[in-house]
């Protein structure tokens, strides 16, 4: 087993589950007025996660006290397809953040409106993070490989001492002429 192998393997296997599973990608903000005539944004990350879904940070602010709504949509949000939906999240302030999980070539739904029919509009402003799931993907497999080569590689087999008794004389030195009487 060659350790310094097996120790990349691991950090590999490591950093790939950590880009998988944690958003780290920032995206662009969507900025939502809740007196429009459509106060939602529909936004889709790109990637492949293994475990079909795609984990989605969002965090929000607002210019005053709002209603978000967000869901997760296995196809197109726009469709109207209530069975497709998941993932439903509301919440009621000038601040927040969530947590969804996109499924592979899905989209996110993210809205606001204001809670009182009364009132001028209010500016909602999304940020959105993401996993880099098809980077955390790619990185785990190449850590397995690594992983499995660094455990299956042997070092170099160690040369066994030699015994004094069968030492051979150094080459171009003399044997000592015998004592003499």
């Amino acid at each position: 087993m060659r350790i310094g192998i097996v120790i990349v393997g691991i950090v590999l296997l490591v950093i790939g589950a950590v880009l998988m599973f944690v958003p780290v990608a920032a995206q662009s903000a969507q900025n939502v007025d809740t007196s429009s005539s459509s106060p939602y944004a529909v936004l889709s990350v790109s990637g492949f996660s293994l475990t079909g879904n795609i984990p989605v940070s969002v965090s929000w602010t607002a210019s005053g006290t709002v209603e978000v709504i967000s869901a997760a949509c296995s196809a197109s949000c726009d469709t109207g397809n209530a069975s497709a939906i998941s993932g439903v999240t509301i919440q009621t302030g000038t601040s927040g953040s969530f947590t969804l999980n996109q499924p592979d070539g899905g989209e996110i739904l993210v809205g606001a409106i204001n809670p009182s029919l009364s009132g001028a509009g209010q500016n909602v402003t999304f940020n959105i993070t993401t996993a880099l799931t098809s980077v955390g993907t790619i990185l785990l497999f190449v850590g397995i490989v690594i992983l499995i080569v660094g455990v299956v590689l042997r070092g170099k087999p160690k040369a066994a001492p030699m015994d004094s008794t069968m030492a051979a004389p150094a080459q171009g030195s003399p044997n000592p002429p015998p004592p003499s009487q």
